[in-house]
C-alpha cells in the first residue's frame, strides 16, 4: 500500500498568519518555534505564501518598517502544494523536479492544512526506500 501525505505529521515546524498582518507579528510567531516557516494564509485558509529567515532578512536588510510592512509585501511565493491523498513518491518527485522554496500540504477543499519540513522530506524519502525494498 502506497504510503501517502495523511500519513506524516504536519502539524509542527509551522505557524500560520494572515497576510495583512505585519512583519513585526510574524517575526513573533517565527520565534516560537524551532526552525521551521511561517505560512501566510488568506482570509479563505489558502495559502498566499511562506515566509523564512531569509524573508525576515531580506526585509531588515533593506530597512523595511516591520510594524507598517505587511506580510504579502515580503512573503515568498515559490511553495509546491500538496493534497492529502498524493502518494509520497509522488512529492519526493515533484520536490526533486521543482526544489520549491517550500511545500504546504491542503485538504480537499484546498484549505492549508500543514507544513511538509525537512524533516517530513527525510521520513519521507525512508517510508519510500523501504517500502521500495520490500517490494511494495
Amino acid at each position: 500500500m502506497a504510503k501517502t501525505v495523511a500519513d506524516l505529521n504536519l502539524d509542527d515546524e509551522h505557524m500560520t498568519i494572515g497576510i495583512e498582518d505585519t512583519l513585526q507579528e510574524g517575526a513573533r510567531r517565527m520565534l516560537t518555534i524551532s526552525g521551521g516557516i511561517v505560512v501566510v494564509l488568506s482570509d479563505e485558509n489558502k495559502v498566499r505564501g511562506v515566509l523564512g529567515h531569509t524573508q525576515f532578512l531580506k526585509a531588515m536588510a533593506e530597512a523595511a518598517d516591520v510594524t507598517s510592512s505587511k506580510c504579502a509585501e515580503w512573503m515568498e511565493m515559490d511553495f509546491l502544494q500538496v493534497e492529502h491523498t498524493d502518494t509520497l513518491k509522488h512529492v519526493l518527485s515533484e520536490i526533486k523536479k521543482r526544489s520549491p522554496q517550500a511545500v504546504v500540504a491542503v485538504d480537499e477543499h484546498g484549505e492549508f492544512s500543514g507544513y511538509f519540513s525537512p524533516g517530513d522530506y527525510h521520513e519521507a524519502s525512508s517510508l519510500v526506500s523501504t517500502m521500495r525494498s520490500i517490494g511494495l
